[in-house]
């Protein structure tokens, strides 16, 4: 009955499983009812309220790299790449190729260093949209933009940046989570990301490294988790 469907996804939130969306699919809970258990994001004054997102020692911990230091954080999407690159949307965890229209984001990035390189990158964003109804369909579009840049190879064009790098797309629903790899052309680095659909908002991570050590979908369990109102 509703009454078993509604607890069973309460639970599956209450304990962060990574595949919460499959289960409750696959009980069939309609998307609204879904929705519901997570409360919308709004901006004040267009920025997001402060400790939306992942605490450091929170971030420290999942990711399981006690060395991290706080790096860039911002009240917006990156817009990392030109006009000019394929798969913009690809290249980090909240760029604004990726959506046509949002109300407002926060992105909020730490990193590991030694004296010579750079040896990790972890992060977490949230983008929010006016409403449920918008953001799904925003996502949708993100979802087919994606689904269409596996395997392909591409350039940010920028002075910042003059890398080429090619996009591996892991996982692409229809429905609300896309899992993808941008790994650089010639180098080790890698970075692991993921978006997830709920409510009025995108929540993603990102977790970059020189290997194949890959916790972006830890990072997002949590915040999904925190953003559920379950701190």
């Amino acid at each position: 009955g509703a009454v078993m469907r509604a607890a069973a996804v309460l639970f599956c939130v209450m304990v962060a499983c990574g595949g919460c969306s499959r289960v409750a699919d696959g009980l069939a809970v309609p998307p609204p009812e879904r929705a519901g258990l997570y409360p919308e994001l709004h901006a004040i004054g267009d920025k997001l309220p402060g400790g939306t997102l992942l605490t450091g020692s929170q971030i420290r911990e999942i990711s399981e790299l006690p060395r991290l230091e706080p790096g860039q954080a911002v009240d917006a999407m990156f817009r990392s790449t030109t006009d000019a690159t394929v798969c913009a949307a690809g290249y980090s965890l909240a760029e604004s190729a990726s959506y046509e229209k949002h109300e407002a984001a926060r992105i909020e990035l730490y990193v590991e260093e030694s004296d010579v390189a750079r040896l990790h990158t972890v992060g977490n964003a949230v983008v929010t949209f006016s409403d449920d109804a918008t953001a799904r369909q925003q996502f949708q579009r993100f979802n087919g933009l994606m689904a269409r840049c596996d395997a392909i190879t591409s350039a940010t064009h920028t002075q910042r940046d003059p890398s080429s790098w090619k996009l591996s797309i892991t996982s692409a629903d229809t429905a609300d989570e896309v899992a993808w790899t941008r790994s650089v052309v010639d180098s080790s680095w890698t970075c692991y990301m993921a978006a997830r659909q709920r409510a009025n908002f995108v929540a993603s991570s990102m977790f970059c490294t020189h290997g194949s050590d890959n916790k972006a979908g830890n990072v997002l369990d949590r915040l999904t988790l925190k953003l559920s109102g379950a701190r």
